[in-house]
């Protein structure tokens, strides 16, 4: 019977470097982002290793999610999912949109909650398998001028470790990858990154971290990883 693994966010750089090593332990992987042609890229780079499906999925919106969601036959194993989708905000306090703060929000936190809610019984059925969330330094640390950002990736790292206590007797790992400053998105937006991109964690890396989660064996589970630069 095939495995199944949904990446969420796969049209992102991280994303997509997440979903090629995803493919390699499933049959068929599902790639949800926004971005078609970026999609159609990962799963490119998938296809070698497993079937990959394409969605193009807005996480905020609980039909598409459920459409998406119902192309992963209930019959057959849901082994992997991994949440890799999120909105980046720079914006002082005093002077912050609220309206991208709440899409931000929504985005980053509600959304990846009201998921795991979706896939936590499929990922009981099939067990042992694993539920991957993509944090941030953001998540343990808090900086100037991105406090939506900040209290979404603490949220994030809450919800983990909550649903790691829920899940773990009945062999679903639950883990937080939480990554420092990336080649990609707005990593290289960064002074570092401008400076010295390759001098940054790269999508490839964050890749490796989530195979780690996924090949542990089933008597452990590495709840949280944090992965820095090793060079300021």
């Amino acid at each position: 019977m095939p495995a199944h693994a949904v990446v969420v966010g796969a049209s992102s750089t991280i994303g997509a470097a997440i979903a090629r090593r995803v493919a390699a332990h499933v049959d068929v992987v599902h790639l949800w982002g926004r971005d078609e042609v970026r999609l159609a890229e990962a799963a490119d780079g998938c296809r070698p290793l497993a079937t990959a499906l394409t969605h193009r999925v807005d996480v905020r919106d609980a039909e598409q999610v459920g459409a998406a969601l119902q192309q992963v036959p209930a019959e057959e194993p849901l082994r992997t999912v991994v949440w890799a989708a999120g909105l980046f905000d720079w914006g002082a306090t005093d002077t912050a949109d609220p309206v991208r703060w709440q899409q931000l929000l929504d985005t980053n936190l509600t959304a990846a909650a009201v998921l795991t809610a979706r896939v936590g019984p499929a990922l009981v059925r099939s067990a042992p398998s694993s539920l991957v969330f993509i944090g941030s330094g953001a998540a343990s640390q808090a900086y100037p001028d991105n406090a939506a950002y900040v209290a979404s990736k603490h949220g994030l790292a809450g919800l983990s470790r909550a649903v790691f206590l829920d899940l773990r007797d009945r062999d679903v790992k639950v883990s937080l990858v939480s990554p420092g400053l990336v080649a990609a998105g707005a990593g290289l937006l960064s002074p570092q990154g401008q400076a010295r991109p390759d001098s940054l964690i790269q999508p490839e890396d964050v890749a490796d971290a989530v195979e780690f989660v996924l090949t542990s064996p089933p008597h452990v589970c590495p709840t949280e990883i944090r992965l820095a630069p090793q060079r300021s």
